[in-house]
């Protein structure tokens, strides 16, 4: 629509699309974390130039020790001082604040970045729709109507977001063989990378570009 065209073309370049992934342990697993709490354990990032040139960066922590602070260190690397930074749903702020509360001396870096947080999901809720989301306006719903070259289901392993947990866990396990620890950590990597391509479509869809 004309009216998500002009809030997106407003915004400047470079612009980030952010994606995590997280887990919650019902006995916890690391000091100060409660049961069931969301901890992130990797992040994916694409980052677009103003001529459509585009980066993918990514953490994932598999060391099995508390993945907060890595991954917070790895992101303030990452993202630059301006620029917005776009999520799908708000659950990417829940984690930045997740790293923030886990890691105090970081969490004016972080807070700046969860300032620029941009929302894509109710600008496509308010001027996307196609039948074939069947009423749904989730990203694997969206994607297949915009871009169905990404794929999803042709993911190997880790499709959907249980699966990550599952891939973590197994891969954070001791026993789990070093050659299996690395399939699981590519297929996560796809996945998670998945998620911020399908946002990146997603917005230059909206931005009829």
């Amino acid at each position: 629509s004309g009216e998500a065209r002009r809030t997106l073309s407003r915004l400047p370049y470079p612009r980030y699309y952010l994606d995590f992934e997280t887990i919650n342990f019902a006995v916890p697993r690391w000091r100060g974390t409660r049961p069931y709490q969301q901890v992130p354990f990797q992040w994916s990032l694409h980052i677009e130039g103003r001529g459509g040139e585009l980066e993918s960066r990514a953490h994932l922590d598999l060391s099995g020790d508390h993945p907060t602070r890595s991954l917070a260190d790895a992101l303030l690397d990452a993202i630059g001082p301006v620029g917005p930074v776009f999520m799908y749903t708000s659950f990417e702020r829940t984690c930045l604040r997740t790293l923030a509360a886990s890691c105090p001396d970081l969490a004016t870096g972080l807070a700046a970045i969860e300032a620029r947080l941009v929302d894509l999901h109710p600008i496509a809720k308010s001027s996307y729709y196609h039948p074939d989301m069947h009423g749904s306006w989730s990203i694997k719903a969206l994607l297949p109507t915009i871009a169905p070259e990404l794929d999803y289901t042709a993911l190997d392993g880790v499709a959907d977001g249980v699966a990550a947990q599952q891939a973590y866990m197994e891969a954070i396990a001791t026993a789990t063989p070093a050659e299996r620890r690395e399939h699981l950590r590519a297929g996560l990597l796809a996945y998670c990378g998945m998620d911020t391509a399908a946002m990146v479509a997603v917005a230059r869809d909206l931005q009829g570009a």
